[in-house]
């Protein structure tokens, strides 16, 4: 029996629309400021967003809403978090295990984004002014912009499920 191979088949990826939040908060406090404006429920994931490198690991925390009227899951990551790096130096006798800190990004293309809001639904099927309009009221929020997902070169981070 011959054998068949799908020539030039991409897996469509699933449209979203990705949101640049500065602020200075903590992201539980973002969390609870844009349910308390927006009057929705973001809740923390159980696992969090892992970044293994070789270095370190980072720890990035997911809030998630679905939003059943609109038929849309959002996701509300900081870009920014605390990693620890494990250094093991054997000077003398006895090994020493010291522990640095180092502030790392998820997204390296918008290193001055403090939060990212992805929306998993096609963008033109989605109030996306009036969700724009309505973080921009928050007092905590600095500014708020459409980010362009497509310049994102690893995508890989943006997946939470």
């Amino acid at each position: 029996m011959g054998t068949h191979k799908l020539v030039d088949w991409d897996m469509e990826d699933e449209p979203f629309v990705l949101i640049g939040i500065h602020s200075t908060c903590e992201p539980y406090r973002m969390a609870y400021f844009i349910n308390k404006y927006l009057k929705v429920s973001f809740k923390r994931q159980e696992k969090d967003q892992d970044i293994t490198l070789q270095e370190y690991i980072a720890r990035f925390p997911v809030y998630h809403y679905k939003d059943v009227d609109q038929n849309a899951s959002l996701y509300l990551i900081p870009n920014h978090c605390r990693a620890q790096i494990k250094s093991t130096s054997s000077a003398g006798l006895f090994a020493t295990h010291q522990v640095d800190e180092i502030k790392t990004t998820l997204i390296k293309e918008y290193r001055t984004v403090d939060f990212l809001l992805k929306i998993e639904k096609d963008p033109e099927h989605f109030p996306l002014k009036k969700l724009l309009s309505e973080l921009n009221e928050i007092p905590q929020v600095i500014s708020v912009y459409q980010a362009d997902a497509t310049s994102i070169k690893n995508t890989d981070y943006l997946i939470f499920e």
